[in-house]
């Protein structure tokens, strides 16, 4: 049997650091089927990246496992090849939208499995001026704001409680002005306290878009942005909104786009993929469409590809 070459990278911090005691499983799996094995532990963040741009191009499988962060990273590091080996993912982070959306098992072993036996889906990749998100950029309410979600929250309503509880502090959440280009020269104006450019149906734990069809090989971002909230009324009716997933409040902006083009008049905190994105007051995102060879179930992806299998 012909040897397939993988590179691993793993961080060890991810999550509840429970990869130490399943690494020895996940070696096995690879193994027997018929892998060459090249582990690499991180050590701090950007090591997922660098190694992979430093060696992934010698491999025909690149394999990482940790949070959404160390994913993104991977993906970041794939961008660089200029022939991308397969992606594997190993899931062992705290949330995990990324492998939520694509169906990849949350049990580490199963995800090892999925690895060796699975189809290659060809998703799409977020660019952010000189960065890459796999799944969301994101800025307001979730990355400016402290807020305690009680427990009742969390128990009855799930991740959606986060989102609930970030808009009911909005006294403490800075509008930005901002000027929105996308698509076809459409322009959007005005003062905003939350956008999320997606490529998901989950965000958060969050799965705001789980029946919109969403697909994530159309090369198409899923937008939405919430306006300044003035008074209470409105306050309820974007709660209603989010609780519901109707997301017809007058104040919440959906849309779709494959490029924006974002200038604020102040500089404006980022997260991508739910890790620091950085301050800045013009951004440009772009869809890579199809660009992450990734391995997923064959029936999630009959879910998420506009592609016929």
């Amino acid at each position: 049997m012909l040897k397939k070459k993988m590179l691993f990278v793993y961080n060890p911090m991810a999550g509840k650091e429970q990869i130490k005691n399943k690494l020895s499983d996940i070696l096995q799996t690879f193994s027997e089927a018929g892998f060459i094995i090249t582990i690499v532990s991180t050590e701090q963040k950007g090591d997922a990246r660098k190694i992979i741009e430093e060696y992934g191009a010698d491999y025909e499988y690149v394999v990482c496992s940790g949070g959404d962060g160390t994913m993104n990273e991977a993906a970041a590091g794939l961008m660089q090849l200029e022939k991308r080996p397969v992606c594997g993912y190993i899931p062992a982070g705290t949330v995990n939208d990324f492998a939520s959306s694509l169906k990849i098992p949350k049990l580490m072993k199963r995800a090892a499995k999925l690895i060796t036996e699975g189809t290659i889906f060809h998703c799409d990749l977020g660019g952010f001026n000189q960065d890459y998100f796999t799944y969301v950029a994101g800025f307001g309410a979730f990355t400016e704001v402290s807020y305690q979600t009680p427990q009742e929250w969390k128990n009855a309503l799930g991740k959606v409680a986060y989102f609930a509880e970030a808009i009911k502090h909005v006294s403490e959440i800075k509008p930005h002005h901002m000027r929105i280009v996308y698509d076809n020269d459409e322009v959007i104006e005005g003062e905003f306290i939350l956008g999320l450019i997606s490529n998901s149906v989950s965000v958060a734990g969050y799965r705001a878009y789980e029946k919109k069809n969403i697909k994530m090989d159309d090369g198409l971002f899923e937008v939405m942005l919430i306006r300044e909230l003035k008074n209470p009324l409105e306050i309820q009716m974007v709660l209603n909104a989010l609780m519901t997933k109707r997301l017809d409040a007058e104040q919440i902006v959906r849309f779709r786009s494959q490029k924006i083009h974002i200038v604020a008049e102040d500089e404006v905190q980022w997260t991508l993929d739910g890790e620091d994105g950085g301050f800045c007051k013009e951004v440009r995102m772009q869809n890579y469409q199809r660009a992450l060879p990734i391995i997923c179930a064959q029936e999630a992806i009959a879910k998420v590809s506009m592609q016929p299998l």
